[in-house]
């Protein structure tokens, strides 16, 4: 009896079936839309362009795609005529050099007592023989400079070298700190006629970054030779005194005062090898960066490259 009730039962019992999706089910998953709006990626590689019209679209295509190579192709070309002009400023700087080692090693002029200021620029850096009396009453300390890791100032002053002779100005040389005022330096206020040998300088140039002189205040920090002269009453023609003593006797000056006139040597900066260097091989790495970027290939999406096609 239980026999028969059980299997009365299981045949009145609905069966249940594994249901298979239906494709309209699986298209309207939202996985499956999310997957299908993603972009899909081509990768484009270029063949050996020639000169054929079909070569150079290619190369107009990889510059489309990564318009930073435009850049990184300008970047060896600037910086070749970059080095170029370093090249042509270290001949420039090198015939200066020899100019001015040939003004050094001729003998002293005398200057004449009349001086015509507009042919300075054509005698600057030689040697001239003066002579005078120094007006200590004008001097100027202009700075602060520095000599052997000492601070100081560079006395300027005045030399009146005698009736119908212009008055010049003459660039003492360098004193310590502790020596700025005429009063602490007695040493140096010297009387009486004076014979130097100097150098004949121009005017130098002036920076954005130059401070202003305020004479006002007795602060001089740039040579201005129109506004030193005009200032002390002389002509502006500078003469720099050139020291050519016992070097032993430069710490006993500076002790007691006397200025320290310059070398008889001209410095000049000399780093444009140094720079056209730095150029060319900048040059030759951004070329050469230029050339590995042109050989990878492009990696677009579909859409873009599609738009590349129809251009």
């Amino acid at each position: 009896m239980l026999r028969s009730a059980a299997s009365t039962i299981l045949r009145s019992s609905p069966r249940v079936r594994a249901t298979t999706p239906s494709s309209s089910w699986c298209t309207a998953s939202p996985l499956r839309s999310q997957l299908s709006r993603q972009p899909r990626f081509a990768v484009v590689r270029h063949a050996a362009t020639s000169s054929t019209g079909g070569g150079s679209q290619t190369t107009r295509d990889k510059l489309r795609a990564r318009p930073y190579l435009l850049l990184v192709g300008i970047m060896p070309v600037f910086t070749f005529f970059l080095g170029v002009w370093q090249i042509k400023r270290l001949q420039w700087k090198v015939d200066l050099i020899d100019q001015l080692d040939q003004k050094l090693h001729q003998p002293p002029v005398r200057l004449p007592a009349k001086i015509d200021t507009s042919a300075i620029p054509e005698y600057a850096w030689r040697k001239v023989y003066v002579t005078g009396e120094l007006d200590h009453e004008h001097s100027v300390e202009l700075g602060p400079k520095t000599r052997d890791g000492q601070l100081g100032y560079h006395v300027f002053t005045p030399l009146k070298r005698g009736e119908g002779q212009d008055t010049i100005l003459v660039n003492r040389g360098f004193v310590k700190r502790e020596h700025r005022d005429p009063k602490d330096r007695p040493a140096s206020l010297t009387t009486g006629p004076v014979s130097l040998v100097g150098m004949l300088r121009s005017q130098e140039a002036r920076n954005s970054f130059t401070p202003v002189n305020q004479p006002d205040k007795g602060e001089w920090v740039f040579s201005d030779i129109e506004e030193l002269a005009r200032y002390t009453g002389s002509e502006p023609v500078l003469v720099d005194q050139i020291y050519e003593d016992n070097p032993g006797k430069v710490e006993l000056f500076l002790r007691e005062g006397v200025p320290v006139g310059r070398n008889a040597a001209i410095e000049l900066r000399n780093m444009h090898a140094t720079y056209a260097a730095t150029w060319f091989t900048l040059s030759a790495f951004t070329g050469f960066m230029f050339f590995r970027l042109m050989r990878r290939p492009t990696v677009v999406t579909t859409s873009q490259y599609r738009k590349l096609k129809d251009l």
